[in-house]
């Protein structure tokens, strides 16, 4: 949330070791954004410190253009087969560590065993049935879907038109890469 003028002061000022802390605790497209603005041998440095699975996030995220919405969207969501019910969901989301849940969702999305979008289920709803109930009973159609390689303007007017909190992003197969 810092102007351009202070981020980039505070980076130079900070050691490989806390922008390093600092990634850490940033979501993906976060860290994507404040790494983009560090030399390519500090990035390289820095990312090799991070974790795996932080760093291959990270580095899909900068593959992208700096404008598109692959560089925006966030690779932490929720997911579920369509073949589950209310209460798997429930209960795997309970089970799983806190760090593999986004800190704020709001929809869960039903995939295909191939991991393409079907549809996605508010958190509202979800809580709204009984444990047995079906996902593929209580989902709905997405008005819209995002590709990575959007402009961020397109994605911008999109959730305008549609008063959107959040949207899938989908590669050129169909699968969920996203949010």
């Amino acid at each position: 949330e810092l102007s351009d003028t202070a981020r980039l002061d505070a980076l130079n000022e900070l050691t490989d070791a806390a922008v390093t802390a600092v990634i850490g605790h940033l979501d993906s497209d976060a860290a994507s954004f404040l790494l983009n603005d560090l030399e390519d041998d500090r990035r390289a440095r820095i990312l090799n410190k991070v974790s795996a699975t932080d760093r291959a996030a990270i580095e899909s995220a900068l593959a992208f253009d700096e404008e598109s919405a692959g560089r925006l969207m966030q690779r932490a969501f929720v997911a579920a087969p369509v073949f589950w019910t209310v209460g798997q969901a429930i209960d795997h989301m309970r089970s799983v560590a806190e760090d593999d849940l986004p800190e704020t969702f709001f929809e869960i999305y039903i995939v295909d065993p191939a991991f393409r979008l079907q549809g996605s289920v508010p958190v509202s709803r979800l809580l709204r049935h009984t444990r047995d109930k079906a996902l593929a009973d209580i989902m709905k159609e997405t008005p819209v879907h995002v590709r990575p390689e959007m402009d961020q303007e397109e994605v911008a007017y999109i959730f305008r038109q549609y008063n959107l909190a959040s949207a899938p992003v989908v590669d050129g197969a169909g699968r969920l890469t996203g949010m």
